[in-house]
């Protein structure tokens, strides 16, 4: 995905096909569907975003289509697509690769930025949890840029 298709996700109608998907009716229970805390999702659309991470997750494991959910299209015309259509299982590893490379370049950023500061052990655990998902939405945002996101992260920290 670019960072142009995820700008145009509506997520008003991303949000009734995950509940229709997961067939639940609220953003409570889609949270808890998804195995994220009971306010994750109502959290992140407050924000105006999504919890990118989870979806995606919860989405591949049920085998449920993240173009159905994001309302993406494909351009080519449909006998080319069915000829370059990747099987499910390489598209399973394409997504599981870029979310392994998310996590990785997340984790390195917090290593590089959380741990200059000399905080508890607890206190250093509360704050890379509440940024962890901060950045992740930054890594799909700015489609991994390590130096945006780690300017992200460094506002990020003076905040919590």
């Amino acid at each position: 995905m670019t960072t142009d298709t995820l700008k145009k996700v509506d997520i008003e109608l991303a949000a009734q096909k995950l509940k229709k998907e997961f067939g639940v009716g609220s953003e409570r229970a889609l949270s808890l569907a998804m195995g994220l805390s009971q306010s994750a999702f109502l959290n992140a659309m407050n924000r105006g975003t999504l919890p990118y991470e989870g979806i995606v997750k919860a989405c591949v494991d049920r085998g449920i289509s993240l173009d159905h959910i994001f309302g993406l299209k494909h351009t080519s015309s449909k006998s080319n697509l069915q000829l370059n259509e990747p099987k499910p299982e390489s598209s399973y590893h394409l997504v599981k690769e870029e979310v392994i490379h998310i996590d990785n370049l997340v984790e390195s950023i917090m290593d590089e930025v959380v741990t200059k500061n000399d905080l508890p052990v607890e206190r250093l655990l509360a704050v890379r949890k509440s940024l962890r998902p901060i950045l992740v939405d930054a890594a799909l945002e700015y489609e991994c840029d390590r130096a945006i996101v780690t300017a992200i992260a460094r506002s990020s920290l003076k905040l919590v």
